[in-house]
């Protein structure tokens, strides 16, 4: 696969969930057939979510980067290790000119990155060979921004009036998406942890269900009283069938659920700018949850678990109370301080 930056297109390419899918679903045979070797040890450990998302990145960047690369699979099968380092500048090159935020660029960035980290970790990359690869799609150095994570909260009554208008719709697709939107914004569920659930991971009174988060780590995570009323409602309309709690729609009216199938992750943030608006993702619904259990008085270390969230310290950036309420807090200290007598 030779690459450089060719008549980049006006918008990233999308790559088709499906094809995402079989990708991932050969990478992890025992001899894949298509997907090369360097590329199934990038994925060979992750998540299903995260490997999904790594296949589906490295993808866009390449195509994105060279128009003249149109296919995916010709992503997936090109032997990585064997790309000078001038065509991995060429694609760090691309991640610049495609995307804005510099956060995308190195989760963009992270991609690449990982099929150079797992070819060196199995011995296919020596160090000097490992070295300057990945020195060619560096991370960029992002400056701190305590108020980051207080921007994006959703109001309580914009919220509710999306439930409102849910619940007058009655369909079946309504009851999925308010179900998936009272997950995401009241159990703080990542869109690819909400995709992850199947059935078997509520408990029988739906008082939690059991989250695989990033890394593989798996935590309990509880469910508020109106996220069960809303899994419940949509388990009603779903049926019982065993698979993903979270599935597509029929194309066949009645609509019904194709409980055999997963919702894919884009899905999800269509779903939730579909009922919002454009201007409200996802994370936006765990930032407002975090927000909302934070401005509560709950514990940050508990909230912390909750999330998914190994460093606290990650927890702590979602907090939208800012300085003010940090000023306040100290005030309420009393530190014992006598003061001094001066001499005249």
């Amino acid at each position: 696969m030779d690459i450089e930056l060719y008549d980049p297109p006006a918008t990233p390419p999308r790559v088709p969930a499906h094809a995402v899918e079989a990708a991932l679903d050969d990478a992890r045979a025992l001899t894949p057939a298509t997907v090369h070797r360097t590329v199934a040890l990038a994925v060979a450990h992750s998540t299903p979510s995260t490997a999904k998302l790594r296949l589906e990145r490295l993808a866009r960047v390449v195509m994105s980067t060279d128009s003249r690369i149109t296919n995916p699979k010709d992503v997936w099968s090109a032997d990585w290790s064997a790309l000078p380092t001038e065509a991995l500048e060429a694609l760090d090159r691309g991640i610049t000119s495609t995307w804005n935020s510099a956060s995308t660029r190195n989760a963009m960035r992270d991609a690449v990155r990982a099929v150079i980290r797992e070819s060196l970790n199995a011995g296919v990359l020596t160090y000097n060979e490992a070295t300057p690869m990945l020195n060619a799609v560096r991370p960029e150095k992002l400056p701190r921004d305590e108020e980051k994570q207080s921007r994006g909260h959703i109001s309580a009554t914009r919220t509710e009036q999306v439930f409102q208008d849910l619940a007058a719709d009655g369909t079946i697709t309504a009851r999925r998406d308010a179900a998936l939107i009272a997950v995401l914004g009241g159990a703080g569920l990542r869109r690819e942890e909400a995709v992850d659930v199947d059935l078997d991971h509520l408990d029988t009174d739906l008082e939690s269900m059991v989250v695989t988060g990033k890394g593989g780590v798996v935590r309990d995570v509880p469910l508020a009283p109106g996220v069960r009323r809303a899994v419940r409602t949509w388990l009603k309309a779903r049926g019982d069938d065993a698979g993903p709690l979270f599935n597509p729609m029929s194309k066949m009216k009645p609509r019904y659920a194709l409980t055999g199938n997963r919702m894919s992750t884009n899905t999800v943030a269509q779903v939730v700018a579909r009922r919002y608006g454009e201007d409200v993702t996802p994370h936006d619904l765990r930032r407002t949850f975090t927000g909302d259990l934070l401005d509560s008085g709950a514990d940050l270390s508990v909230v912390s678990k909750i999330l998914g969230h190994q460093n606290p310290a990650t927890t702590a950036g979602y907090d939208r109370r800012g300085r003010a309420a940090r000023r306040k807090a100290a005030d309420k200290l009393d530190v014992p301080f006598a003061d001094f007598h001066e001499e005249s």
